[in-house]
């Protein structure tokens, strides 16, 4: 008989490391949110409107400098603002000057990007709807609309740089219209997109179920996770119900829903409590592709971009998600615990937090508010101990300190707010 799966399958200790010991304090988490906010505006170039690219986030060469929302000056600077309109902090200057000057930037940054430049974390998306949001100038809103209509049916069909991510720029801006006449046409424009997301999911031979293929970096792949794949486009069409035609929302719910039960990876962890079931998924669908990393001594990863976390937190404000399937997951990524590759939300400890918080919005036990605190000031500790390491702070939203500082808030405020997902 086959061995049956156990926790170390679904997962690579050697990408983890043990959980800190110290107590959560809300004194804590205040501080450390302080401090890394503190850094960033320090350290914020004002003639060049930026920080220093981070060595982590591997700049092209010495200098180089981004202005996206991923690990760029605009992510960093709403992050800033967003905390300071919170209460978290009161920042020292108005960023607006450099906020205009962000879209125009971003076109030039991603003009030679095989994928175009409507992206929301590496293109205009996010920077122009920021702009929008600081200025309320019209032109900003329109080339916005304009950016998300080309964009419908981008071949990566996944939500870096597709449908799916720049959708999440028109469900924000529509949120924020008060202009009927305008609201209406950002509706109508979300209802597009939503119907566009349907009409590019394939059957597939492998799983016999529904999913998208993404033409990404110039290799052909089925990805199942948040950051290139199915549950991060499934997020958006869910996100975008309010606007969009309730059966093609239920329709993409249901085959991705079904999708992510058929391709779970199920293991038991034996505790003096009673065993306890985990769930995790590869990244992709793809036989050849899994057996070779298998063959390798690769294991499922474990992060926002790739693994449970990103699905919980992409799917766990579904009221059709399996409800053990959740847990599972939740439970394999605590059992997991913090990411030794840094505090981030895409691929490390604040993401794990991250899930951890929307598990304990959808059922309200403490038990899960209790863990995404701890996971969150394991962040915490983590930042500064790459601080002390590399001399400069990670100055970026999705990759560094200030996705850490907005985790902590939210754990602090007792929500799930995940940035620029659900709150922008």
């Amino acid at each position: 008989m086959p061995t049956p799966p156990q926790a170390s399958d679904l997962f690579d200790p050697q990408r983890h490391e043990p959980l800190t010991t110290t107590p959560w304090s809300d004194a804590a988490a205040r501080a450390a949110i302080q401090r890394i906010c503190a850094a960033a505006e320090d350290e914020f170039d004002e003639a060049q409107g930026h920080w220093a690219w981070h060595p982590q986030d591997d700049p092209p060469e010495p200098g180089a400098r981004s202005f996206n929302f991923y690990w760029g000056a605009s992510g960093a600077v709403w992050a800033l603002r967003h905390l300071s309109a919170q209460g978290a902090v009161a920042i020292q200057r108005d960023y607006t000057h450099w906020i205009e000057q962000y879209p125009a930037c971003m076109q030039r940054e991603s003009a030679e990007e095989m994928h175009g430049c409507a992206s929301y974390l590496f293109g205009e998306s996010a920077p122009l709807l920021l702009a929008w949001q600081a200025t309320q100038r019209s032109e900003y809103a329109e080339r916005l609309y304009l950016v998300v209509k080309s964009n419908l049916h981008n071949s990566p069909q996944e939500p870096l740089w597709g449908n799916a991510g720049s959708m999440l720029a028109a469900i924000h801006a529509a949120e924020a219209m008060r202009d009927e006449h305008e609201a209406q046409r950002w509706a109508a424009l979300l209802s597009e997109a939503t119907e566009a997301l349907l009409s590019d999911m394939v059957l597939d031979p492998d799983t016999g179920t529904w999913i998208w293929h993404q033409d990404l970096y110039g290799r052909r792949s089925r990805f199942l996770g948040a950051g290139h794949g199915l549950a991060g486009n499934a997020f958006a069409a869910l996100r975008a119900s309010r606007w969009a035609d309730a059966a093609t929302v239920a329709t993409i719910e249901q085959r991705s829903l079904q999708t992510l039960v058929a391709t779970a990876l199920h293991a038991t962890l034996p505790t003096p409590q009673g065993a306890v079931d985990l769930v995790n998924w590869h990244v992709l669908v793809d036989p050849e592709r899994i057996a070779a990393m298998l063959a390798k001594g690769g294991r499922p990863l474990v992060q926002d971009c790739h693994g449970a976390p990103g699905i919980i937190c992409r799917l766990a404000g579904s009221p059709h998600a399996p409800d053990d399937m959740l847990r599972a997951a939740g439970e394999l990524t605590w059992h997991a615990g913090p990411l030794s590759k840094g505090p981030s939300l895409c691929h490390g400890t604040a993401g794990s937090a991250m899930a951890c918080l929307k598990l304990w919005r959808r059922w309200n036990e403490p038990l899960w508010l209790a863990r995404a605190r701890q996971l969150a000031l394991h962040a915490a500790e983590q930042v500064e101990a790459a601080r002390a390491r590399h001399g400069q702070g990670r100055h970026s939203l999705w990759t560094g300190d200030l996705g850490v500082a907005c985790t902590l808030w939210s754990c602090l405020r007792e929500v799930d707010h995940f940035p620029t997902l659900d709150v922008f």
